[in-house]
């Protein structure tokens, strides 16, 4: 694991994932490039310790959307919310049960790597929320900022489990099964 390189030679070598999480926590709404600066690390270490400590549900990423000129600013990074973004709570169609208890939370706008079934669950969840509307892959997609392929898979396979129903086959709709 990388350490800070800039030590004197009577301090003990830190963890990386150390440093940055102290930083983290002084630092909430910094960027990457502003926590590797507060804690002397390379901008590509911090980046792989932050996306580390996402998939541990240690650090929250926030991703501004995109400004005018078609640019995104870069994520802000803190530590997690006390509030969190639960996966769900048991409520209709068993959506707490896919991801389980003891998995992180899982926020839509997040960007990072999920876990197998997880994307089901958020489209799931989307459903849920929007019951009274027909969504389609694209809306869904934009909503939760993942890819429209991979939601259209997921809406097949909830269609299939009778989760969802095509309501239009020309563009796909689905709606939440009753």
């Amino acid at each position: 694991m990388s350490t800070a390189q800039n030590l004197t030679p009577d301090t003990p070598a830190r963890p990386a994932s150390e440093l940055v999480s102290e930083a983290l926590t002084a630092h909430a709404g910094s960027t990457a490039s502003e926590l590797a600066e507060a804690t002397g690390l390379g901008k590509s270490t911090v980046g792989k310790v932050l996306a580390a400590l996402a998939a541990e549900g240690l650090a929250c990423r926030d991703i501004p959307a995109v400004e005018a000129g078609g640019r995104r600013a870069a994520a802000q990074w803190s530590p997690p919310r006390a509030t969190g973004h639960a996966t769900g709570s048991g409520g209709p169609h068993g959506v707490a049960e896919a991801a389980g208890n003891d998995e992180p939370p899982v926020r839509a706008g997040d960007g990072a790597r999920l876990r197998p079934g997880q994307l089901g669950t958020l489209v799931l969840e989307y459903l849920v929320a929007h019951a009274e509307d027909a969504v389609g892959p694209t809306a869904l997609g934009k909503a939760l900022n993942r890819s429209t392929g991979a939601i259209a898979n997921a809406l097949a396979r909830l269609a299939a489990s009778g989760d969802a129903v095509l309501v239009s086959e020309t563009p796909r709709r689905y709606r939440l099964a009753s």
